[in-house]
């Protein structure tokens, strides 16, 4: 009688696999790689008998019959509206070789249709020409290639073609309504050409009126900052995406002005701030709410109590040489930007906005004190 120790335990029902998931998925690729339908790649060798048979299936067949087969398949996705896939099944049709010339003159026609409706113009003309070489006689290329040639503008290439099917085709109707389309297509283009004349006559107009007023107040003085000293063709005002402009009525300058509050690094921006009116009446305006990073409850920025400064730079100068500025609030914008100290930096003016009484303002008053008196230093031991 065997003992208890010689006795081992068997399992009962299926085993767990001993094959992770990752081999399994594997395994699946590899089987999915021999079936033509899941293939990514053709193999090199003749051992897969499914891509042999289908070689065979192909080869069997005549080139002439394996491209109608594509046009067929063409056309179908053409009604479908598969647009894309119409052209990709009419240009498989081409690449096999034969001299069927019908045949051929069809596909590169039908394909331009196809083209026609993906908007590929250049195509659609690349296509019908290949048409007409083979054929000339082709009023399908030649209306396709006309509708192109509207669509891209080139009215008297596609006039030639309307007349040149036009002899073919005498009678046709869609031919005669081509030609309408035409001229309407041409009328419209020279209606926007005028259109786009005048607007262009009315801006360059109103740019030399402003330069002209800006020539007349002889005290502005304007630099520009290094990206935009390469815009030569441009005035030094509208070197920027906003631009002083001309009140026609009151022949006031209407500048683009920004305020900075260097002690919450926010700022305002204004697009049309006129020469005649003071900061005060300017800043009642900007400052009428507290602003939203403001103390809601006791702004510190109001009208009342902000000063207003500006950086004054010596043309071509650098921030180190900047040097702050007080303005009175009761000044006229273009009084300030006449002051021989003020350069009107790429077009836009700035000013800095403090606080009256703030540690903050006292800081910041005396950082620029301290750099004038360090600039001011340097410039008399050079003199030495």
């Amino acid at each position: 009688m065997a003992s208890n120790e010689d006795t081992q335990p068997v399992a009962i029902g299926p085993q767990p696999s001993q094959v992770t998931d990752t081999e399994r998925l594997q395994k699946l690729n590899t089987d999915l790689e021999n079936i033509p339908l899941f293939m990514t790649h053709l193999p090199t060798d003749d051992t897969n008998p499914a891509v042999e048979a289908l070689k065979s299936l192909i080869s069997e067949e005549a080139p002439e019959d394996m491209a109608q087969k594509f046009k067929t398949e063409g056309n179908t996705s053409f009604h479908r509206k598969r647009y894309d896939q119409a052209v990709a099944h009419y240009t498989h049709a081409l690449s096999f070789d034969h001299d069927n010339n019908e045949l051929k003159v069809s596909l590169f026609t039908n394909r331009a249709a196809a083209n026609l409706e993906l908007h590929n113009y250049a195509r659609v003309l690349e296509d019908c020409k290949s048409a007409l070489q083979i054929k000339s006689n082709t009023p399908k290329a030649l209306f396709r290639a006309a509708r192109a040639c509207i669509m891209v503008g080139k009215f008297d290439e596609a006039d030639e073609c309307c007349e040149w099917a036009l002899r073919l085709d005498p009678e046709s109707k869609e031919l005669r309504k081509m030609q309408d389309d035409v001229k309407e297509a041409r009328r419209a283009l020279e209606v926007r050409e005028k259109e786009q004349e005048k607007r262009e006559n009315a801006r360059l107009e109103k740019r030399e009126m402003v330069q002209q007023a800006i020539a007349i107040r002889s005290g502005l003085t304007f630099d520009l900052s290094p990206d935009n000293m390469k815009k030569r063709d441009l005035y030094a005002w509208e070197v920027s995406e906003h631009c002083v402009e001309l009140d026609p009525e009151s022949a006031h300058l209407l500048w683009p002005v920004v305020f900075l509050y260097p002690e919450s690094k926010e700022s305002d921006f204004v697009q049309q701030f006129d020469e005649a009116t003071s900061l005060y009446d300017m800043l009642a305006t900007v400052l009428a709410q507290p602003p939203p990073w403001d103390n809601q409850q006791r702004p510190a920025y109001t009208v009342d109590s902000v000063d207003t400064y500006f950086l004054a730079r010596p043309l071509g100068g650098m921030e180190k040489d900047e040097r702050l500025v007080k303005v009175k609030s009761t000044m006229r914008l273009a009084t300030i930007l006449e002051n021989p100290k003020y350069n009107i930096l790429d077009g836009i003016p700035s000013f800095l906005v403090l606080p009256k009484s703030s540690p903050f303002t006292d800081q910041f008053i005396e950082h620029y004190r301290q750099q004038r008196l360090v600039n001011d230093s340097a410039i008399t031991k050079s003199d030495k």
